[in-house]
């Protein structure tokens, strides 16, 4: 240390007080404070700190919320997925965020990114558009010659439609005190295309494992294994579920097609046979509105196993509402008379193990004299306020 530096330590310690001393005398910054113990010096950045943004203080504050385009397309990698056992078609981040995101006043999806797309998942009309770029750009002839055979066909369909329709048909179709309705039946492998069975393993959110066949004596056959075991994904809290559900009905040009004459019955009949589990029937009426699109209505069917088949029939006022599986405070009667768009039957009963569910169809019944209630279940007080309702 030179002399000089020397001195002005002397004089610290012979005044008593804090002293600052410039950069100049000592390489860094000293602050020099003598005490009765011993002296003590300890380093004083004298350096100007950074200012934040308001987007670095944005990004900062809400990182976990805000997710960059270039993320979306993640997902784990390959090795990881063979590390921690996760399904092969595990879902990337941007499928995952569109099936978990809730709207409370405006719902944009109305399968909530559970779409059968290939490219683009979580958009339709992109998938569309860039299918056309494509095909334009590899044989252009091929897709004109396909559009226009594709207007043909649905010509022929809308022309077939006018020549078979009868004004008195949906009359006829309308039912006597006492009469029954086959609806959906599975005795032909045509009847059973019409249902659509869907399980958790198909979007990459759990293991189970479910085969819809038709048997040679004239019935479908749900069988399968239910695993309520959770990929250790980091994102899925729940699973174990398998689905079968009717297919949507069209006319040509891909006009929807309703149940519309369903008031007139009283009761949903089925014949099963089935292995002693909880399944769930679920009815989906048409629903205008975007935040109604989730709403289903829902009665347990308790099979009782053995060999013997089981008649269920069930009176329209024992549905009760529900909304993406969670039973809803206000109930309202199943309103029949806006159309159905179809059924689904539902094994979700957090039990893993094999399963078997014989059915032979889906039925209405015309019993009015049995049944005179309106609704089974107590009416709740809610604000008026609440969304939805």
């Amino acid at each position: 240390t030179s002399t000089r530096d020397m001195a002005v330590l002397h004089h610290a310690r012979a005044t008593k007080v804090l002293c600052f001393t410039s950069p100049l005398l000592f390489p860094c910054s000293v602050a020099s404070l003598r005490t009765s113990q011993s002296f003590h010096t300890s380093p004083i950045c004298l350096k100007k700190q950074k200012t934040k943004t308001l987007k670095e203080e944005w990004k900062k504050k809400y990182r976990n919320l805000i997710v960059p385009v270039e993320d979306l397309d993640k997902k784990p990698s390959a090795l990881e997925i063979k590390q921690k056992d996760l399904p092969s078609n595990t879902p990337t981040l941007g499928e995952r965020m569109n099936r978990d995101v809730y709207r409370l006043f405006h719902q944009a999806d109305e399968k909530h990114g559970y779409h059968s797309l290939k490219k683009y998942p979580d958009d339709f009309k992109k998938e569309v558009t860039e299918d056309i770029k494509e095909q334009l750009n590899t044989d252009p002839k091929k897709l004109v010659k396909d559009s226009f055979q594709t207007v043909a066909n649905e010509i022929k369909l809308f022309a077939k439609e006018m020549k078979e329709y009868d004004v008195n048909s949906e009359m006829d179709k309308l039912p006597v005190a006492g009469g029954r309705r086959k609806e959906w039946g599975f005795e032909t492998a045509e009847e059973l295309n019409k249902w659509i069975l869907t399980k958790d393993s198909d979007w990459g959110e759990g293991y189970s494992a479910a085969e819809l066949e038709l048997n040679p004596l004239g019935h479908a056959v749900l069988r399968g294994d239910l695993s309520t075991r959770v990929p250790a994904d980091g994102r899925t809290q729940n699973a174990g579920y398998v689905n079968i559900a009717s297919a949507p009905m069209r006319k040509s040009f891909a006009r929807e097609v309703l149940f519309e004459d369903w008031d007139h019955f009283s009761h949903l009949t089925m014949n099963i046979r089935g292995d002693g589990r909880k399944y769930m029937l679920n009815v989906q009426v048409k629903r205008d509105f975007d935040i109604l699109w989730n709403d289903r209505w829902h009665y347990p069917i308790y099979t009782r196993g053995g060999p013997y088949w089981q008649y269920v029939k069930i009176p329209w006022s024992k549905f009760y509402l529900g909304s993406r599986g969670t039973l809803q405070d206000k109930q309202i009667k199943i309103p029949l008379v806006a159309g159905v768009v179809g059924i689904s039957l539902t094994l979700m009963d957090q039990i893993s193990g094999p399963f078997q569910l014989e059915i032979k169809d889906f039925s209405l019944h015309c019993d009015f004299k049995d049944d005179n209630e309106d609704f089974a279940y107590e009416m709740y007080k809610i604000p008026n306020f609440w969304a939805g309702h």
